[in-house]
């Protein structure tokens, strides 16, 4: 019983990363990720990957069912070595705020009936170091026109926005970058994009206030875009470089990553 007590509170640890566009802020439903982040040591990732997709996948998939959640994607950080905080990343999503408080009542029993829970632990346990945990709120997000793109890369760009820039920098995402984002959509380079705010833990020691995340279809629409063009498009006639500079007054781009999505369960 002890076992699965703490099989089940291991399971209530997630947060970040891959969402399906679901449309445009005004008209779109809430959505919160839960972002787990993971350190898997080297010869060990098929192991940790195996944990994933045939333990952890299918109690996900009854969350799903149950309307806990609305998906949930394991990811890949490529081009991460050994002295990097974490290699692996889940994202569990939730479409309601309400959710949060219990986000986890699956009977674990029910979903590997007649295997043995203290072994599914010890094997989650010793697969990963969790690392840390992020709960992220979506502010808005563009897709395809017909529904949410299929995307199989994000990149993940971390924002520090200046003090007192808070309203300023989502104004400048929202008015300036959207639109050049939906160009570079309409354009076939990629497969949707969005913006989060960090909710929980927050603080001015925060590396990063905000999130954006750009998605592509496969491996060659990385460095494709022709952003100028898009741009250009976006805002015909606009001075460049002065929209240019209200975006680096507002913030700065702490850094980049590039996730690759390993497995994944969505609500149909």
């Amino acid at each position: 019983m002890m076992q699965k007590a703490m099989l089940l509170a291991l399971s209530m640890v997630f947060v970040f990363g891959a969402l399906p566009m679901m449309g445009n802020a005004q008209d779109q439903p809430s959505l919160y990720g839960v972002i787990d982040f993971m350190k898997v040591k080297q010869g060990n990732e098929a192991n940790y990957v195996d944990v994933e997709k045939t333990v952890w996948k299918p109690i996900h998939q009854e969350r799903i069912n149950q309307g806990e959640i609305v998906g949930w994607v394991l990811y890949g950080v490529r081009y991460a070595g050994a002295d990097d905080e974490y290699n692996y990343v889940t994202v569990a999503l939730f479409d309601d705020p309400a959710k949060l408080e219990h986000t986890f009542s699956v009977d674990v029993e029910k979903v590997h009936p007649g295997k043995d829970l203290d072994a599914l632990f010890q094997r989650t346990m010793e697969s990963r170091q969790l690392v840390r945990q992020n709960l992220i709120r979506r502010v808005d997000a563009v897709y395809p026109e017909g529904g949410p793109g299929e995307f199989k890369y994000i990149q993940v760009n971390y924002m520090k926005v200046k003090p007192g820039e808070g309203g300023a920098y989502v104004d400048n995402e929202l008015t300036v970058w959207k639109p050049v984002h939906q160009e570079l959509i309409n354009a076939g380079t990629r497969a949707g994009w969005s913006l989060w705010q960090g909710v929980y833990p927050f603080g001015t020691n925060m590396p990063y206030d905000y999130v954006t995340v750009d998605y592509f279809a496969d491996f060659s629409k990385l460095g494709a875009a022709d952003t100028e063009a898009a741009f250009n498009k976006a805002h015909a006639g606009k001075d460049m470089d002065k929209l240019f500079a209200e975006t680096m007054n507002s913030r700065s781009h702490v850094r980049a990553e590039l996730w690759e999505v390993l497995d994944s369960v969505w609500k149909e």
